[in-house]
């Protein structure tokens, strides 16, 4: 591939959305074909998507008392400090999906719960998580066909039963 050609694709791909797992380009939706690149190891497969019914709607949007809220009503199913890296997910895939990890350990410590949690999100918790467990690097929608857990698969249930999603 010329140089012009690849500075070209890298530009039409920089100006748009990328789903990125590490390194790793997983898919980019584009309404037309850039290029196929592969150079030097590097490999980004364009995906073409045509706008549909079915195509997902904007994301809902919920209060810091809403969240709050959930964290309180279901810290029964919370096993450890790490379920809140399904939270987290929850809030990525359905929420808000430019929330970084260390911005949502920020915002969960800035909540006011009006009763003591059994379990806390400390910096790191969220990473910490992910590293542990590749599943949460995955969309919530596949988990349960990737094999999660009972526990996660029922924080999940009721996470999105009371965020209302």
């Amino acid at each position: 591939m010329k140089k012009e050609d690849l500075q070209a694709a890298l530009e039409a791909i920089g100006k748009s959305s990328i789903t990125v797992n590490g390194d790793l380009v997983v898919e980019k939706h584009v309404e037309y074909e850039v290029a196929n690149v592969e150079d030097g190891g590097i490999g980004i497969q364009i995906v073409h998507h045509t706008a549909t019914a079915d195509a997902p709607q904007e994301k809902k949007q919920i209060s810091t008392d809403e969240l709050t809220q959930a964290i309180e009503n279901c810290q029964q199913y919370f096993w450890a400090n790490s379920a809140y890296a399904v939270l987290y997910c929850i809030i990525r895939d359905f929420i808000d999906n430019t929330i970084t990890l260390s911005g949502f350990e920020r915002m969960i410590g800035r909540l006011q719960f009006s009763k003591r949690l059994s379990h806390v999100c400390h910096t790191g918790t969220i990473a910490n998580a992910f590293s542990d467990n590749e599943i949460y690097k995955y969309p919530v929608e596949k988990w349960q066909s990737l094999g999660a857990a009972q526990r996660v698969l029922l924080l999940v249930e009721k996470l999105r039963k009371e965020l209302k999603l």
